[in-house]
């Protein structure tokens, strides 16, 4: 009973210290990170203006609109939409930004105007329309944390049950040193509370931000066996937040068609879905925002890719991700890699094959997604990988694992 009440207790604690950090970063850097700020005055404006003007632009309602077109209109509005004026390099989607304001909207509904009006502090609007970002980031990285623990509780029973006819004594020097599976949730959150990254820009109005979320989500189905869903969330990430994750659905699609969790025809047929609900979603919004037809994402890949372009915007040198960014990004937590490590030689030693199912976990993806798109966005989202890859290698290799 008193494991019991510790196992909560540091359940508790480890999860109060990711809020914590989380708020601490929101508090003490207030101010807007230039790559936020089309997010961010988006909120503002869908806040303040809505939508509605936009739409009676778009459909030519006033009549002063069909000289000078749409982004002439919208830019002369009364309350004009900051993007008119300062469009940024690629469009962007209005999504992420339209559900965080209609959010904001909601509560300053329910705050009576003699009590507070919203409307009226801009930077308390601003600081609540960061905070439900940072929550529903908290809240997914809570709902990774008990998928993985689960997992790793469901893989320790069979595992424990498959060996039982090994010698006691080789058992038992082995389960010294091994963590309980029930710990690895609290650990988890542990390692990525005292990191910078997912901490600080957890209430960043980014498209990685945005992305994060999502991705944290679709790992936490990963673990819990649903791979349809997995595929889903990643499929929606990449067609509206961030084309980059093109990367991460085709490694992570390829594991499990490599597992048989899809067939071809079930991925194929859910890609497709996905992928038409996901325009369904994205286009006739960010349309009507930008006053032309427009798949944001769609613009975003061929400037990267086809057009080659990203580099005018600023180049790091070969090694920056591992001397910089990481040991940055990583801070303390860096000193736990080797820990990962440790049982790598009897892993090798034991094979990894099928019945060791090393290669069957969802942590396959982890080492595969290119530096170029890590430092765009799976910067952090490694993080995250990172966590539950130090906290999971503890009880590694398959004969150490217990209930």
């Amino acid at each position: 009973m008193s494991g019991q009440s510790s196992q909560f207790g540091l359940r508790l604690a480890s999860q109060i210290l990711l809020l914590a950090t989380c708020l601490i970063a929101l508090v003490t850097c207030p101010h807007s990170k230039v790559e936020e700020s089309f997010n961010l005055q988006a909120a503002h404006d869908l806040y303040y203006v809505g939508v509605l003007p936009a739409v009676k632009s778009f459909n030519n309602v006033d009549p002063s609109c069909s000289e000078g077109g749409v982004q002439t209109c919208l830019a002369t509005e009364k309350l004009s939409y900051d993007h008119t004026k300062y469009p940024g390099v690629v469009p962007r989607t209005f999504i992420g930004a339209f559900f965080l304001s209609s959010i904001a909207r909601l509560v300053s509904m329910m705050i009576p105007r003699k009590m507070f009006c919203l409307s009226s502090h801009p930077l308390a609007l601003q600081f609540l329309i960061r905070f439900e970002l940072l929550l529903i980031g908290w809240l997914a990285h809570l709902r990774l944390a008990s998928s993985v623990e689960s997992y790793f509780q469901k893989r320790a029973s069979e595992l424990h049950s498959a060996q039982s006819a090994q010698s006691a004594s080789r058992s038992n020097k082995k389960l010294r040193t091994t963590i309980q599976p029930s710990l690895i949730a609290s650990y988890y959150l542990l390692i990525t509370a005292v990191q910078f990254h997912l901490p600080f820009y957890s209430s960043r109005l980014l498209p990685n931000t945005f992305a994060l979320v999502l991705v944290t989500i679709a790992y936490s189905e990963w673990f819990s066996r649903r791979p349809r869903r997995t595929a889903i969330y990643l499929v929606f990430t990449a067609a509206i937040f961030r084309c980059d994750m093109l990367l991460l659905l085709f490694t992570v699609g390829l594991a499990m068609l490599v597992r048989r969790d899809l067939s071809v025809p079930e991925a194929v047929l859910t890609g497709a879905i996905t992928g038409v609900v996901s325009l369904a979603v994205t286009v006739p919004l960010d349309s009507v925002m930008w006053g032309r037809p427009i798949w944001p994402e769609f613009e975003v890949w061929y400037f990267n890719t086809v057009d080659n372009r990203s580099s005018e915007w600023g180049e790091q040198p070969v090694h920056w991700y591992m001397t910089s960014a990481l040991p940055k990004g990583m801070l303390a937590t860096a000193f736990l890699l080797p820990l990962a490590f440790i049982r790598l030689p009897e892993r090798i030693k034991h094979g990894f094959g099928p019945k060791k199912e090393i290669g069957n976990e969802p942590l396959l993806d982890k080492s595969l997604p290119s530096f170029h798109q890590a430092v765009k966005f799976q910067l952090p989202r490694r993080r995250s990988a990172g966590s539950v890859k130090v906290a999971s290698r503890a009880i590694y290799p398959d004969t150490t694992i217990r209930e």
